[in-house]
């Protein structure tokens, strides 16, 4: 099954990466703790020169940084009883009130229900005359102007703004940036060695390029434009990491919040996060987590369920809880342009998986 499955999943990277879609990826494929194939493929950098792709190739993970950091360090803190998923969010960041902002809660931010829009550029609206020490504060605050798009659990708007607030609220409550609070409480525990906001010099060494610009290619420096502006921790992008410790982090979900003796969150709270707390047409969320929405037909290939997360950079999650299967690809496809789509390799590669390890399920899927 193994060199089936590694043959397969090979083929799928090399003809994408022949198509131009990618420079190259790592895909990794695992059930329960057996790691069933962990393949690289193709370059992590094209320019300025020319570097080969490795299974342990640090990417900019961008919005996988939503379930992986922000969802569980939040949910670390409603364990402690410091907030509650259903507290009024102006009860730790007063400016959000008016308009009917005062009945947005943290689930709602958790599941993009909270009405607030999906993006803004706050590195064009703000400058780089504000004082990185002022920006998060900024932000914030402008983003509690924003008008709501819908009453809040009244609709469904994918928002990086409203984990930016999440971050932010991590601070406040912890008393301790994102990075530093899941650095301690998620990331070593779990043994994830390669991952982290902000990567230092010997690991930008590893890390697969991104875009192009005019200046030269970011490599090592997050791609979001909001969490580099506020300083490389946005809480809806700005994270790096590796496949393998992705793998750690995705065995200790599948387990119920544990891996090698050290648990991170308690089995009742990961059951919640991977199950629905937002059930609209169209619009079904985990806290953190997709599990049905316009995002996930590529990411759940013939997995006929389970839940997921994608980043913008090429980077994305899929896994089955009742099995306890799980498929990270990750690839740099931006570095050759925003306009490469790779969602046809995603579906591929979950669809490969869910064949050889879910045959009745995967029966009849295509890629």
């Amino acid at each position: 099954m193994r060199d089936g499955l590694r043959r397969e999943v090979v083929q799928a990277l090399e003809s994408t990466i022949a198509e131009g879609r990618t420079p190259g990826a790592v895909a990794l494929i695992g059930r329960g703790d057996d790691v069933l194939c962990h393949e690289a493929r193709g370059e992590r950098m094209v320019a300025p020169e020319h570097r080969t792709m490795a299974p342990d190739t640090v990417f900019d993970l961008a919005s996988l940084t939503k379930p992986v950091a922000t969802a569980p360090a939040i949910m670390q803190l409603v364990e402690r009883g410091e907030i509650a998923l259903d507290d009024p969010l102006h009860a730790y960041i007063p400016a959000f009130t008016g308009d009917g902002r005062e009945r947005a809660t943290i689930r709602h931010l958790l599941t993009h229900s909270s009405g607030l829009p999906a993006y803004r550029h706050y590195d064009q609206q703000l400058g780089a005359d504000v004082p990185l020490e002022e920006r998060r504060a900024r932000v914030v605050q402008e983003i509690c102007g924003l008008p709501l798009e819908h009453a809040p659990g009244a609709g469904f708007v994918y928002s990086c703004l409203g984990f930016i607030v999440l971050a932010s609220l991590v601070e406040t409550v912890a008393g301790e940036p994102l990075d530093a609070f899941a650095r301690r409480g998620i990331f070593g525990p779990l043994g994830m060695r390669d991952t982290g906001f902000k990567p230092p010099a010997e690991v930008r060494e590893r890390c697969a390029a991104t875009e192009q610009l005019t200046e030269g290619t970011l490599c090592g420096v997050v791609h979001d434009e909001n969490a580099g502006y506020l300083g490389g921790v946005g809480g809806n992008a700005g994270l790096f990491g590796t496949a393998g410790d992705l793998s750690r982090f995705m065995r200790a979900m599948l387990s119920g919040g544990e891996l090698d003796g050290e648990r991170i969150l308690r089995p009742e709270t990961v059951a919640a996060m991977l199950s629905p707390q937002l059930d609209l047409p169209g619009a079904r969320r985990g806290l953190g987590w997709d599990i049905d929405s316009s995002y996930t037909s590529s990411l759940r290939g013939g997995f006929g369920g389970g839940v997921g997360h994608s980043g913008f950079t090429g980077t994305s999650i899929w896994a089955h809880p009742p099995s306890g299967a799980y498929v990270i690809l990750l690839t740099n496809r931006v570095h050759l342009g925003r306009d490469r789509e790779i969602a046809p390799l995603r579906r591929e590669v979950a669809t490969i998986a869910a064949r050889h390890l879910l045959p009745s399920e995967a029966e009849g899927a295509s890629p």
